[in-house]
């Protein structure tokens, strides 16, 4: 009798371990992940939504962040530093619709071992309104997929953007999920969804390392569902519902992003790193060899970020120094055209005449995206968003100085700290000139400072104490302590002010832009054109750059 349990007991063992493994099947296709990605958008997007804080007495936004409907009668879960009890807030939808919610339950407290950061809102009006269903996140495993759909703040867009991660932490010590899913302000309160489109966490707050995103598990928000649900900012943590248990369903471990890196096609020689000098610095940048097929041209130029590109550039090819001459420029998508000085021309480049370009559509969220940093490697993003537009700002050059004009003068009023006209103005400077040009009103100095772009250099004309004089100041990045601007990519200078783009979440460096971008059966898809912030590399698409290429060659034409 005890030998026939303890067979039992084996067997049981054994199946469970069997229906374990099988629950936690490591997917190594591609194409598999992609198809699960595109799905799970497909399926949960419309209930992804941003809330947006109104100040009604000023009369406009001054803030917005991410939620999640999770019933067809509109219940929100968000995370509870964006909310306050009883405050409404509007609802923007993916698909352009909007509404309001009212906020209800906060928990906002910490102990020993966990962290809470809850809130639930509730939809204004009748539904039955978009919703996504909740998974058990004590089924969740260390090497799962997962996608995180939300709307970062550093984009201002009506539709939300996509990343892709593994789950590499059930309990980050403080009961959050961390993830490499990456995060950044706005963010907050979105959803974190397993391959199988079930949520399974909302997004919440992250460290320094790109790779360090913390959301708070779903069960959280089940485990105090009723006390949420009342109008409360909790001080002391409530009494818990009972959880129910939710089915499991299988669960899709995800291979590491080395495995997919080692799966791109080899393009030898179309990626460079290529050296220049811009004031007193050496600065590098990459650049990627452009087949131009014409007869009475050279056969491959390069094309680089025009902005990261300074005097005298140069690149090694073969272990020989090889000077590089600049042939256009294109401020406007921040490009620029380089052939060899020497006319050494045997690289192969990629024939952008004989590529069609495709739109990105919904259907390509969430494709696999493989970028050249160097000619042996490269790194994985997925496509985050469509192609998009995206306006002049975060490049903009911030001098810090406000001025009026008083009798034709242009007058220092007051002055911004740690901006750069604290370090060269006064106030009760007047300025004459920018970079050379007279600024007799207000008007022409406004119009010459909105020229100005972060890396550029400008000299001012000031007149102080009836004495005449130049300042100079080049525009750099300021220091900041605010751990989502300091992720090691950093974010470009130019980073910004570009009719048309299209984002993935590969965390591309700001000097590894210039670097061509192909997806997963090698189909030229652009050019990593900028790092724009914590989650974001923006991609200038192909018709762009055709067009960007045919301009700059027919301007050296005239």
């Amino acid at each position: 009798m005890s030998n026939r349990f303890k067979i039992a007991c084996l067997l049981l063992l054994f199946c469970n371990l069997v229906a374990k493994t099988r629950a936690q099947q490591e997917i190594r296709s591609a194409k598999k992940i992609e198809s699960l990605l595109c799905k799970t958008n497909l399926e949960v997007v419309d209930a992804c939504i941003k809330l947006v804080i109104r100040d009604t007495v000023s009369d406009r936004d001054f803030g917005g962040f991410s939620a999640v409907i999770v019933t067809s009668d509109g219940t929100i879960l968000t995370a509870a530093h964006s909310v306050e009890p009883n405050h409404r807030y509007r609802v923007e939808f993916p698909n352009g619709q909007k509404g309001v919610a009212v906020a209800l339950g906060k928990i906002a407290l910490s102990d020993e071992k966990q962290q809470f950061d809850l809130a639930m809102l509730k939809m204004e009006g009748k539904g039955p309104w978009p919703f996504v269903t909740m998974a058990d996140s004590r089924n969740l495993v260390v090497g799962e997929g997962c996608l995180a759909i939300s709307y970062p703040g550093s984009f201002f867009q009506t539709k939300p953007n996509l990343r892709f991660g593994r789950i590499t932490k059930l309990d980050a010590g403080d009961g959050f999920l961390q993830s490499t899913c990456k995060m950044e302000p706005g963010d907050s309160g979105g959803g974190l969804f397993d391959l199988q489109g079930k949520l399974i966490g909302i997004r919440d707050k992250v460290q320094l390392s790109e790779n360090e995103n913390f959301d708070i598990p779903v069960n959280q928000f089940r485990r105090y569902w009723s006390a949420l649900q009342k109008t409360i900012n909790y001080r002391r943590l409530p009494i818990a519902d009972t959880l129910t248990p939710v089915p499991a369903n299988k669960r899709f471990t995800v291979a590491p992003p080395a495995h997919f890196s080692q799966l791109r096609l080899k393009f030898p020689d179309q990626v460079i790193t290529v050296h220049s000098t811009k004031g007193n610095a050496q600065q590098q940048i990459l650049a990627t060899a452009i087949n131009l097929d014409q007869k009475g041209r050279p056969s491959v130029l390069w094309l680089s970020k025009s902005s990261m590109l300074g005097e005298q550039p140069w690149m090694m090819y073969n272990g020989v120094k090889m000077q590089l001459n600049v042939i256009s420029r294109d401020p406007e998508n921040d490009l620029v055209l380089l052939s060899p000085a020497d006319g050494v021309n045997n690289f192969k480049g990629i024939k952008t005449g004989k590529v069609k370009y495709k739109p990105i559509i919904t259907n390509n969220l969430g494709k696999f995206l493989y970028s050249q940093v160097d000619p042996e490697g490269c790194k994985l993003g997925i496509v985050s968003t469509g192609e998009i537009q995206l306006p002049l700002l975060f490049s903009r050059a911030q001098l810090g100085a406000l001025v009026f004009e008083e009798a034709g003068k242009i007058m220092v009023k007051d002055i911004a700290l740690n901006y750069p006209a604290d370090q060269v103005l006064k106030i009760g400077d007047q300025i004459i000139s920018i970079n050379g040009k007279e600024v007799p009103n207000e008007k022409v100095y406004q119009q010459e400072m909105n020229r100005l772009l972060m890396g550029d250099h400008l000299t001012l004309g000031v007149i102080r104490n009836h004495k005449t004089s130049t300042v100079d100041l080049d525009f750099k990045e300021r220091t900041t302590r605010d751990i989502t601007l300091n992720y090691k990519g950093k974010r470009s200078l130019r980073s910004d002010g570009f009719q048309k783009v299209f984002v993935q979440d590969a965390a591309i460096r700001s000097d590894e832009c210039g670097g061509a971008v192909f997806d997963g059966d090698g189909n030229f898809m652009g050019i990593n054109i900028a790092r724009h912030s914590r989650t974001a590399t923006i991609i200038l698409p192909l018709d762009v750059i055709k067009k960007s290429i045919a301009k700059m060659l027919d301007s050296t034409k005239s």
